[in-house]
């Protein structure tokens, strides 16, 4: 970019004055766009006006800036500034801080045609989108190389004139708002049938104080573009002050001659357009053409806004017209009224309207087409609309949880009508004009609630009364009609004529069967009617039934009937008593709704499945079915690593999927969280059910596309099938559980029956666990040590404790079948903190009493070792116990390591601090090894028995065992082999250099007397 002109410090001043002012106009454009619409829109369209000021100021200082004043590619944008600091220049920093006002001022155009309709997030996509890759390219058309003093930009070259941003800022903004008006559609009722509804804005003096706060603001907008505080700025603000003014008696003009009254809007548009169509020449206009672009621009608002409505295209505070309209008007004005001498490029009038006419198209070509093809493409993965619901309850509340006292009264009206309960009064604030509301509001519910009890004395009394009194037929809400002996109607209260869609007037003298009975009932009705409704049938004096009635529009509604007799008058009678239950219909099937099926997916809930299975197995027994109890097995990492809405998603595929695998006379449900239940009924045998769990399998395992990410979740299914697995629903469900949890030991994805064999292990395991749980408290753990020896002297080196269970009836349980259920259990880390006590205080008495035991290896199970605080664990023991940390080695599994490499460091670097031995255990049977080995800090490497037990006469086996030692001895880590039994075996790993060794050859795992007494150590 070129240096910029030598600007003295006055100048600088009147440009961050300036911009100061167009500061100012976000509060005004705030104040204008929340009072036009309704109150329960006002706090989600002031919060949008806050967003696109912060992110269009962030956007623009990062490359909005560079892209429109940066070095020109061509005339077409910039190409540096990146990241924006001024290089130390306070004019080039003052300039940036004006023309970053400039950027949020067309983001915020937007905001107001959109309200009341456009989510939030989106609505800061699109502010995004105008502040990068709009507003800042058609910058650079115009206004390129504006920093520097010299023409850059391609229309700036052709001599097109936009002083301060008619076309630049306002008609960019207007057109991006008129695309997302478009795609978003009207608000819900702006347009029917019927005609046009004005929506009323919720606070019309507050939008009017917006409107002068950005008129003062304008000043700054006009004024501060002459870049310096020269002879021109009177002259700017005399002519922004007059188009103003006239722009507003123009939108008045307007209102009067086409509806005869002033419309406020229409004004404040007026004042708006005037200020924008003066933008573009205010330098250069006479004081009586700037009042003549303003009065033509105020006209030219307003009818615009009338032009769109009639094209039902809903911009909600007229920001299209004000400022697209206008926009394009203020620049073509340029041309008509500014003195020609002032075209110092193009050289004529009419050369230099058709440059600004090129300007006006190519940046509204320019800026339709990205907005459009951007905002289409976000509406496809992201709706720009909010739902109809979140739209009728304001977007305040929707979208932000926030609430105003005016809301919180009509929340609670509306919460009273829905219930039909006015009962109760609405809460009341005694110094608020809402409070004042709500008083009168109380004041009517208490009239209400007396003239309903009026109403049902009335009623009483209508009952027995000879007469027909039509105040009380008024007063009811429910239909009263009285009929002749003939069934002609005789009576038509107003409640029947707004419940059958029929005046009072058609309704008299003409037969009750021709406007409320079904055409299939009309026949029996007129038999009971002969009867004197007293024989068979449905219809029978004094007794209230519910019968299917319509309405002359030939609609039908449910409803509750009662006939009775009109006695003592001077003819025969009939009163019907008729109420119409639709929506207390609706609020039951909605209560069962809520009752029997999952909200989330649709899906039947547990207690209706149970419900539903019962019942089939009740009526037909000899149907064959299978309960499939299915589980997802990634659901809790796609709920953590993607958020909640997400995982509600992937719940709702998985149930579409589940309706899509089943027959509509199956049963499917959702039983929580990410488990479901299926029931196949009626299925063939046990070849079908195999191929219908292959295929839920399959299908389940599919890519989900949620939220524009691909998802997967497979599934494991558990299969009980009735008889074989059990009579009752509980039964075949409990049974189907037990297999899932069957598939999920087999490695997950896949399905499993349900054996008897399977339930006796199951039972059996919980029996096990439950003498688990007793058996530290009851002393039947109890610890063998196996000795450890030098391979080359045959010294001791150590032993290792090795856990056994003395049962009290089974007597000695091996490790290999209760380790196992100590691990799912969860008890395995206080059994092994029992361990590892227990064999530092055994080692600490061995060495109280002079016996030559170097160490007491403990192995330590994941769980146990990746449980927080296991260093400080390990360290409190050994310090309770007396026992020195140098006498301790811990025996950690290689697949443990593998688990959380950086929390596996740095416990064992605390260990290590503490001077314990570090042994990585079964040696070669994980993965990872070599990875880990050089970053971890261990001392041995044990060799495990399943590579020892034929290392002397299987090749592989010995190459294994040759490796693992090789490593070990090139990594400086000692070596000791597991399960050595026979001398050939010490042989070899004496031959291949193996340090230390354990094993049967020398001495099993014994209690402590006999180990003492074997090693002869007493």
């Amino acid at each position: 970019m070129s240096t910029e002109p030598n600007f003295a410090a006055l100048d600088i001043a009147w440009i961050l004055l300036c911009a100061f002012l167009v500061f100012l106009m976000q509060g005004g454009f705030l104040c204008l766009e929340s009072g036009l619409v309704r109150a329960k829109n006002s706090i989600n369209v002031a919060v949008k006006n806050l967003m696109d000021l912060c992110l269009s100021a962030l956007v623009y200082w990062l490359f909005g800036y560079a892209l429109m004043f940066g070095t020109s590619l061509s005339g077409l944008v910039g190409s540096d500034s990146f990241l924006f600091d001024g290089a130390g220049s306070p004019w080039l920093m003052s300039f940036f801080f004006f023309q970053a006002m400039f950027c949020s001022t067309a983001a915020t155009i937007v905001a107001g045609a959109v309200a009341e309709r456009m989510r939030f997030l989106a609505y800061g996509l699109t502010a995004i989108l105008l502040s990068a890759f709009i507003y800042p390219v058609t910058g650079h058309w115009a206004w390129g190389g504006a920093a520097s003093g010299e023409a850059s930009g391609w229309l700036a070259q052709l001599g097109f004139i936009d002083f301060a941003g008619s076309t630049v800022v306002h008609s960019v903004g207007g057109w991006t708002a008129l695309v997302a008006v478009l795609l978003l559609g009207p608000r819900s009722g702006r347009f029917s049938e019927h005609g046009i509804r004005a929506i009323a804005g919720g606070n019309l003096p507050l939008a009017s104080l917006g409107v002068i706060l950005l008129w003062f603001g304008w000043f700054g907008f006009n004024g501060g573009s002459t870049l310096g505080l020269n002879a021109d700025v009177p002259l700017v603000l005399f002519n922004t002050f007059l188009s103003g003014a006239a722009g507003g008696i123009g939108g008045l003009i307007y209102s009067y001659v086409r509806r005869g009254y002033p419309v406020v809007l229409d004004l404040q548009n007026g004042v708006i357009a005037g200020l924008v169509g003066i933008t573009a020449s205010c330098h250069l206009q006479a004081p009586a053409f700037a009042a003549l672009i303003g009065l033509v621009a105020g006209l030219l608002a307003a009818w615009g806004t009338s032009w769109l409505e009639r094209r039902r295209i809903d911009d909600a505070v007229g920001a299209i017209p004000a400022h697209l309209f206008a926009g394009v008007w203020g620049t073509l004005a340029v041309a008509l009224f500014a003195p020609a001498d002032s075209f110092g490029t193009t050289g004529g009038r009419l050369v230099q309207l058709g440059v600004q006419a090129l300007g006006v198209l190519s940046i509204g070509a320019y800026s339709f087409m990205v907005s459009l093809a951007a905002l289409w493409l976000i509406n496809r993965f992201y709706p720009l609309r909010v739902t109809f619901e979140e739209e009728r309850l304001g977007l305040n509340v929707a979208e932000h949880g926030a609430s105003t006292e005016i809301l919180d009264l009509l929340g609670e009206m509306e919460q009273q009508s829905r219930r039909g309960d006015f009962s109760h009064p609405v809460s009341c604030e005694p110094h608020t004009e809402v409070g004042q509301i709500a008083r009168q509001y109380n004041h009517v519910l208490a009239r209400v609630n007396d003239e309903i009890h009026r109403r049902e004395q009335l009623l009483h009394d209508l009952a027995a009364s000879e007469t027909r009194k039509s105040a009380i037929l008024d007063a009811v809400l429910d239909c009263i009609i009285t009929i002749d002996g003939r069934g002609q109607v005789v009576e038509f209260n107003p409640a029947a004529e707004r419940t059958f869609g029929c005046s009072r007037r058609m309704a008299l003298g003409r037969q009750l069967g021709e406007i409320a009975i079904p055409t299939d009932q009309r026949e029996a009705f007129n038999a009971a009617l002969n009867a004197g409704f007293s024989g068979e049938g449905r219809f029978v004096l004094d007794r209230r039934i519910q019968f299917v009635l319509t309405r002359v529009s030939h609609e039908s509604f449910p409803a509750e009937l009662s006939i009775t007799r009109v006695r003592g008058g001077p003819r025969l009678e009939y009163n019907f008593h008729i109420r119409d239950v639709t929506r207390q219909r609706e609020v039951q099937q909605r209560l069962h709704q809520l009752a029997h099926f999952d909200i989330l997916t649709g899906l039947a809930n547990r207690s209706h499945f149970r419900q539903q299975l019962d019942y089939f197995l009740l009526t037909d027994p000899s149907a064959r079915v299978a309960v499939l109890f299915l589980d997802l097995d990634r659901f809790k990492q796609v709920n953590d690593s993607l958020g909640h809405d997400v995982g509600d998603q992937l719940l709702r595929s998985v149930a579409e999927r589940l309706r899509e695998l089943t027959r509509k006379e199956d049963l499917v449900s959702r039983w929580g969280g990410d488990e479901f239940v299926i029931a196949l009924l009626g299925v063939g045998g046990l070849e079908d059910v195999r191929n219908k769990g292959s295929e839920f399998i399959a299908r389940l395992a599919e890519t989900h596309r949620l939220d524009n990410k691909a998802v997967h979740a497979p599934s494991s299914i558990g299969i009980a099938r009735y008889p074989e697995a059990g009579e009752t629903a509980d039964l075949l469900i409990r049974n189907a559980d037990l297999a899932l949890y069957e598939a999920k030991d087999a490695g997950r994805n896949n399905f499993q029956f349900f054996t008897p064999a399977l339930a006796r292990e199951h039972a059996e395991r919980l029996d096990r666990e439950n003498s688990l749980r007793d058996a530290l408290a009851q002393g039947e753990f109890v610890l063998f040590y196996q000795p450890q020896f030098d391979l080359t002297s045959g010294a001791l080196i150590g032993t290792e404790a090795l856990l056994r269970w003395q049962h009290g009836r089974e007597g000695m349980i091996q490790p290999s079948v209760f380790i196992p259920i100590l691990e799912e259990s969860g008890l395995i880390v206080t059994v092994g903190e029992w361990v590892l006590r227990t064999a530092c205080r055994q080692q600490a008495q061995w060495q109280a009493q002079g016996l030559a035991i170097p160490r007491v290896a403990v192995n330590v199970s994941g769980k146990q070792f990746l449980k927080p605080n296991f260093a400080e664990l390990v360290a409190s023991i050994l310090h309770e116990e007396g026992l020195p940390a140098s006498s301790l080695e811990l025996e950690i599994t290689e697949t443990v390591l593998a688990s959380n490499n950086q929390m596996c460091i740095d416990v064992l670097r605390q260990l290590k601090t503490m001077g314990i031995g570090i042994a990585i255990d079964d040696f070669g049977t994980g993965y990872s090894s070599l990875s880990y080995l050089k970053r971890f800090p261990v001392d041995v490497i044990k060799l495990d028995r399943s590579f020892v037990g034929e290392c002397d006469i299987n090749g592989e086996d010995a190459a294994i065992c040759s490796a693992i030692i090789s490593l070990a001895r090139s990594l400086r880590l000692g070596t000791l082999a597991e399960g050595v039994e026979r001398a050939e075996q010490l042989d070899f790993l004496r031959t291949e250099g193996c340090d230390s060794y354990q094993g049967f050859i020398a001495a099993p795992p014994l209690p402590v007397a006999e180990l003492i007494r074997h090693l002869e150590l007493d």
